[in-house]
């Protein structure tokens, strides 16, 4: 018979208890889960922050009753167009969401089984062009994730976007306070994670972020905006980082769309305090539909040198950012999806080889060329890097055929939430495969960020060697090739002269 030193078993039970319990303690109070697989817990709509309009986040007060865990929040005010919303058709993102300014919460999924060590953690920040996205899309349900990767709590949250998330609003400019209210919300998220995980059966001290678009977008900034940062031990940045977003113009204070949301509710379009206090009393709906009845596009993310720095290139060059390992993701053909939307929300006639080359220039602009710069940016640092670039396609996501990989393809993917998505045709076997691929490769990475992939067989990225990751090439559509990152490189030292034909471009489809 075998003893168990009573210290040691207290250390186990206690990690035991952890891992199996649906009653979690935070900081708030405490949070009661449900059980979504058999060995996966989750828990919804945790308030990880509190924030009235346009000011910065705080924690949430401390709760004297338990709080239920057993619904999603609501969603933060969404801003779309017309082409938007076909892109979210083809993206499988088209949902009715409830929308409300009370909206800072977050999502834990985490598995149940007994544990000798807490997992690591992902925490995943979503995309749409800071306009638009939520945490409680079916795409991004955490529980098949962690059921198959039990070493691993994936957490999900809300951040405020468009003209609630960066105003833009004259009368907030200031030196020392950014009025970059999104991206204020990530950072209060993944303190809260931090400071609360562990309860959970997660590990503090094995935190990555990872992210889409503009969510990929955010957690580069984040980079800069904390180079000291001691939480975040990795970052996955899937097609979006703050060089891509510099390509298409660096974002600086616009107050138009402001003044003209101001115009349309009857507080003027004078920068004043009294307009400032007149926007403050109107309902978040009378905004946000003044917004979409102007056809508003974009509430752009604001240049302060608080969060957002003008000199993030050289910050990059220098190494004045958070020098942790990094995995810099595209998918092959980004545009298709809004270059498609866009010609069916004009007039649906564009000639296809017209906007097949404008998806073409717009991929190789706005996606690889930026993360070109951004792999290279962290190897020049001797920051340990891996690039890939997604190339499956797979007929349950690609619903129409003139869609190749595209902005957003790998997301079903990535969360194994396909079947959910997709109706006719259903997942392949290949598919099945395939996800269960990139899941695995994605939680080695959360594991051990700094050699998990190598595991994967998947090389650190070199400029001069073969060592871009194709995920679901042709060549092996269940996992990943290597080719060289120049073939796709080739044309970046003339990323401006490839803007200008795409202007020639738009000016074309804008006529026809």
């Amino acid at each position: 018979m075998h003893t168990v030193p009573a210290l040691v078993f207290a250390l186990l039970s206690s990690v035991s208890f952890a891992a199996g319990s649906l009653t979690v303690n935070t900081a708030q109070g405490s949070v009661v889960g449900t059980q979504a697989l058999p060995r996966v817990r989750q828990w919804l709509g945790i308030p990880f922050a509190t924030a009235a309009r346009w000011t910065a986040p705080s924690l949430p007060a401390t709760r004297t009753s338990p709080f239920n865990a057993n619904a999603y929040g609501p969603s933060c005010y969404q801003l779309t167009t017309l082409t938007t919303e076909y892109y979210l058709e083809f993206a499988h993102q088209d949902e009715t969401l409830t929308e409300s300014e009370n909206c800072l919460s977050l999502n834990i999924w985490a598995p149940s089984t007994f544990r000798p060590q807490n997992t690591a953690v992902l925490i995943w920040i979503y995309g749409g062009g800071f306009q638009f996205g939520a945490s409680d899309l079916k795409v991004y349900d955490g529980r098949n994730f962690v059921r198959d990767n039990d070493d691993l709590i994936i957490v999900t949250f809300n951040y405020r976007i468009n003209m609630f998330g960066q105003p833009n609003a004259p009368q907030l400019v200031s030196a020392t306070n950014s009025q970059n209210f999104g991206l204020l919300d990530i950072k209060a998220a993944i303190d809260w994670v931090k400071n609360n995980i562990a309860g959970f059966g997660g590990d503090p001290n094995r935190i990555s972020i990872f992210g889409h678009s503009a969510g990929a977008t955010a957690a580069d900034i984040y980079a800069q905006t904390y180079p000291t940062d001691t939480t975040v031990k990795g970052m996955i940045l899937q097609s979006g980082n703050i060089a891509s977003l510099s390509d298409l113009g660096s974002p600086t204070l616009d107050p138009a769309p402001w003044h003209t949301v101001a115009q349309a509710v009857g507080c003027g379009n004078s920068a004043t305090p009294a307009q400032f206090t007149c926007m403050q009393g109107k309902s978040a709906a009378t905004l946000i539909q003044a917004a979409r009845n102007a056809n508003i596009i974009f509430f752009k993310l604001v240049t302060d040198n608080i969060i957002i720095h003008s000199d993030w290139a050289n910050r990059m060059a220098t190494g004045n950012f958070l020098k942790v390992p990094t995995v810099v993701g595209t998918v092959q053909h980004e545009a298709d999806p809004l270059t498609v939307g866009g010609s069916l929300a004009t007039r649906g006639n564009a000639p296809p080889f017209i906007t097949t080359a404008r998806a073409d220039i717009l991929s190789q602009v706005g996606g690889t060329c930026g993360a070109s710069r951004s792999s290279k940016g962290r190897y020049d640092n001797g920051v340990t890097t891996w690039r890939y670039q997604y190339q499956a396609v797979w007929p349950g996501i690609n619903t129409r055929q003139d869609l190749r990989a595209f902005h957003g393809a790998e997301l079903p993917i990535v969360f194994g939430t396909f079947a959910s998505v997709q109706t006719n045709p259903g997942p392949t076997v290949y598919e099945v495969a395939f996800s269960l691929y990139v899941k695995n490769a994605w939680a080695e990475f959360a594991k051990n960020p700094s050699a998990g992939l190598t595991g994967v067989g998947w090389p650190t990225y070199n400029p001069s060697a073969n060592t871009l990751v194709q995920l679901g090439n042709v060549e092996n559509l269940t996992g990943h090739s290597l080719a060289s990152p120049s073939l796709l490189d080739a044309t970046c030292p003339y990323a401006t002269d490839l803007f200008n034909i795409l202007t020639q471009y738009n000016t074309i489809l804008s006529n026809i």
